[in-house]
């Protein structure tokens, strides 16, 4: 049996036991914080870079290279190939992965997911369901698609004015300066849901909103270093909804570099 490889970056921000468990070849984005260059994989110092970040230090991250790309396509042969990416809308890595297969000469059906971090994660571990469940290629790239279409998250953004400076999140950095917006992200429409004074004020109106939804969920509750109220927002979710698969996740340097340390969320899509 020829078995369908799955490959994804990682601002897909996939925990590193779960890509390992299931078997995803994960290419690291490169974040860059006061002026040291570092790749997003498991050798990544996330505590330090937390610091750094929460210190104020600039930072920018870049996509990998289309020889990574390659490396890793060729790495795999000769297995069917699927590379679930980072929108194209957000970032230069999907363009590299196409640029990668073609010099791998190998291949590789790409999926832009038109969306980022554990959004676009979802979409990966989607498509790792159909690879479980058999070699259909097309079936792997259409479960990746068809949650593409259908995942959503519920996050605050620390640093407001650096998001909107980075331009990957239309928010304007103009509330004031006591309040916060709670966000929510369908595709590339975002709307405010709440506005809060606090992070547990943000953890209730997320814990309402997702509580409410009438559907089996896989969800993911992550975090860049906001404290034990986002434990708690996950605990509260699995309890309420114990039928629901709920993923605990860091949010890496390449998202907390645009969206500001504190940042939290919950990403979900219907199962």
């Amino acid at each position: 049996m020829t078995t369908v490889r799955l490959v994804t970056d990682s601002n897909t921000m996939i925990p590193p036991a779960l890509a390992q468990r299931l078997g995803l070849t994960v290419v690291p984005l490169t974040v860059t914080i006061g002026g040291d260059e570092t790749v997003e994989d498991d050798t990544l110092d996330l505590a330090a870079a937390y610091r750094r970040l929460r210190a104020g230090e600039p930072a920018t991250t870049s996509a990998p290279s289309p020889g990574a790309f390659a490396a890793a396509y060729t790495g795999l042969a000769p297995h069917p190939v699927v590379s679930v990416h980072i929108g194209a809308n957000y970032s230069g890595t999907f363009n590299a992965a196409r640029l990668g297969a073609e010099l791998a000469d190998f291949d590789v059906r790409l999926v832009d997911t038109g969306t980022a971090s554990f959004l676009a994660g979802l979409c990966v571990l989607a498509a790792a369901d159909e690879v479980a469940g058999g070699d259909d290629v097309d079936a792997v790239v259409a479960a990746a698609e068809a949650t593409a279409e259908r995942v959503a998250s519920v996050f605050t953004i620390a640093e407001l004015g650096r998001a909107a400076a980075g331009g990957r999140l239309r928010v304007t950095g103009d509330e004031p300066p006591d309040a916060t917006p709670v966000l929510l992200m369908h595709g590339s429409d975002i709307s405010t849901i709440s506005t809060v004074h606090s992070a547990d004020e943000a953890a209730e109106a997320m814990f309402e909103h997702v509580s409410a939804i009438d559907a089996p969920l896989r969800l993911g509750v992550g975090d860049a270093d906001a404290g034990p109220v986002v434990d708690e927002l996950a605990a509260r979710l699995r309890a309420t909804r114990p039928g629901d698969e709920l993923i605990r996740y860091a949010v890496g340097p390449t998202v907390a570099a645009h969206a500001g340390m504190g940042t939290f969320g919950v990403v979900y899509a219907p199962r």
